[in-house]
């Protein structure tokens, strides 16, 4: 038995780095998670951002992204640039082919008039990769019960002109207020914006938030998606002179996000 015991000590590091994935999964706090369950998605003209939810405790696994990062994907795969963890704060990156069309026919499903996308997607067996459910998007009975409201503080991942936010290839992390309302019913309202500036690379990108269902509660382990990244809100300028006409575009400072609710109705056309 003392050997049997000391063979369980030498292996416990081993199986922590093999199976810490999973296993840690829960009691890391939200923003991590999030972190670990969303990933570059890059092709050799741009680069977005996508996450990856299951609905099955990890048995499959979807990857939600915008429509349009998609539908300018050219040729029939794209890359998802998932991670594997080697040790303590290290990390090396595992470009992974997903094939998204079979000749001109998309593999992936899109809402019928919104710019969301999912499609099935197998991460690499070393990935490291947070289980978030697919229940951790927000319905509108969510919304209600956590009292979501304008001028809160939202989460935002992505990766911003292909920035990263370090050498293992995390997203970004930045936050901002609410800028919207009404909220609900959202398969009115569809999206909201978001108090802040977005950029290139970060279309599909999760936004949520991290408490409690109390108004202003603690900060809680089970990450709520309020919706996916779109896009920036633009002002579109002429500027016209003598001998010269100028078109300039400003940012507005908002960013322009699609409801949750539209991600699960994207889920459901999934065969």
């Amino acid at each position: 038995m003392l050997i049997g015991f000391l063979r369980l000590l030498v292996l416990a590091p081993v199986l922590l780095l093999l199976f810490g994935s999973s296993v840690g999964a829960a009691t890391q706090d939200a923003n991590t998670q999030v972190f670990r369950a969303t990933f570059k998605i890059v092709h050799k003209k741009s680069t977005a951002t996508g996450f990856v939810l299951s609905p099955d405790g990890g048995k499959s696994f979807i990857l939600i992204t915008a429509a349009h990062v998609l539908d300018q994907t050219p040729g029939e795969q794209t890359t998802v640039v998932f991670r594997c963890q080697t040790g303590e704060g290290e990390y090396t990156k595992l470009p992974t082919q997903l094939v998204i069309r079979k000749g001109d026919t998309p593999l992936w499903v899109k809402h019928p008039t919104e710019d969301v996308a999912a499609i099935s997607v197998k991460p690499p067996v070393e990935a490291d990769l947070a289980v978030l459910s697919t229940d951790s998007l927000m319905t509108d009975d969510d919304l209600r019960a956590l009292q979501v409201h304008p001028g809160e503080r939202l989460t935002l991942l992505g990766y911003p002109h292909r920035e990263e936010s370090s050498e293992a290839g995390f997203p970004i992390l930045r936050d901002g207020p609410l800028a919207s309302f009404p909220l609900l019913p959202t398969k009115k309202t569809k999206t909201f914006y978001l108090s802040t500036n977005s950029f290139s690379g970060d279309s599909g990108g999760p936004v949520f938030v991290t408490r409690s269902g109390e108004a202003d509660g603690p900060t809680e382990r089970v990450p709520r998606i309020l919706g996916l990244m779109q896009g920036q809100r633009l002002l579109n300028d002429t500027l016209e002179g003598s001998y010269i006409t100028v078109k300039t575009r400003h940012q507005f400072g908002l960013a322009n996000v699609i409801h949750s609710s539209l991600i699960i109705e994207t889920i459901r056309l999934m065969k």
